[in-house]
């Protein structure tokens, strides 16, 4: 299987075959809409894919992105805005999980997602528990973070951590 380090992170298929021309061609947003593995070695990893709208701009999928390291404050969102950066294109969460996770939005991930689109990372989110069209305003977003962080704190001891290292 065919696989290339492309602007600092490994790329190849996450299903069959393709070639190097084929992965550059879907990197630039030229090939067939195909779900790509990635992995920034020490940072992050998962899986996506990468469209041309009729437009002309690109649309980044995230379908799985997990953030590796034992202290993950502040990875996923510098995951988030690498990606993006890359794509220079809107970036759309399917069915984001579990610490970042394909598996449904849960109470311990959501109120990551939702921040993520409140601050303008991410410009949809479609979840099983939640979906945010790219049209909701930030600000309602923003309040729908503080709602989930809330009912969260109160569900949670005061000596627990969401956080747990690798």
């Amino acid at each position: 299987m065919a696989e290339i380090e492309w602007k600092g992170i490994t790329w190849k298929a996450a299903y069959g075959e393709l070639s190097i021309k084929e992965l550059l061609t879907i990197l630039k947003g030229y090939g067939p809409m195909e779900i790509l593995k990635f992995r920034k070695p020490g940072a992050f990893w998962g899986e996506m894919s990468v469209s041309l709208t009729p437009d002309g701009t690109k649309e980044i999928t995230i379908y799985h992105l997990e953030v590796e390291g034992p202290r993950r404050r502040g990875r996923g969102r510098a995951a988030l805005q690498c990606l993006k950066a890359i794509f220079k294109g809107d970036v759309f969460v399917e069915d984001p999980g579990r610490i970042i996770r394909v598996t449904n939005a849960d109470e311990t991930s959501l109120p990551f997602w939702v921040k993520m689109y409140a601050e303008g990372v991410i410009d949809a989110l479609d979840s099983e528990g939640l979906k945010i069209p790219r049209d909701l305003p930030r600000d309602k977003a923003l309040q729908l973070f503080h709602e989930l962080e809330k009912r969260r704190s109160d569900r949670t001891p005061a000596h627990a951590s969401h956080e747990s290292g690798k």
